[in-house]
């Protein structure tokens, strides 16, 4: 007897907490996408980025250009003992040298990142958006065939930044 007493009160429980759950705020459930190079090359601190980019350049391109030349003798085997060792050499000084571009890069874009994952933040938020995917990454990975146009939300976080 004293369980079918238990059974009401349990009922009335779980009718309050279902109540106390649909009076919880509303949870955002759009869901949008960015094109991040264009949000990227949009930043007003993106110029330094493609100032590094040419200094690297600038220094790699030579280097690139001795690796093409020794190449298709390093291929066929006709390459010199001092060819060969030209080539390593070259490769190595080729492969330090753009580690230290990229990480010179990488620093420089940083706090630009940073900013714009802030400010994507900020627009999701004002927008009713619960998540943002890369259009990029999402389209070439396949895991998004098609997006309505009006889920892109690249141009607000365009103007979000220019009007820090």
């Amino acid at each position: 007897m004293k369980r079918a007493a238990l059974i009401p009160f349990a009922l009335v429980l779980a009718m309050v907490g279902v109540l106390g759950l649909s009076q919880n705020k509303e949870i955002p459930s759009r869901v949008g996408y960015i094109d991040a190079q264009k949000v990227i090359e949009a930043h007003p601190g993106y110029s330094e980025i493609e100032n590094l980019k040419k200094k690297a350049d600038s220094e790699l391109k030579p280097i690139a250009e001795q690796l093409k030349a020794l190449e298709p003798k390093i291929r066929d085997g006709s390459a010199s003992a001092k060819e060969r060792q030209d080539f390593d050499n070259l490769r190595k000084v080729y492969a330090e040298a753009s580690a230290k571009w990229q990480e010179k890069i990488n620093a420089a874009l940083a706090p630009i990142t940073k900013e714009i994952d802030a400010t994507i933040a900020r627009v999701a938020a004002q927008n009713g958006f619960a998540m943002i995917l890369s259009a990029n990454v999402a389209g070439q990975s396949g895991l998004v065939v098609y997006a309505s146009p009006d889920v892109d939300v690249t141009d607000l976080v365009i103007r979000a930044l220019s009007a820090r």
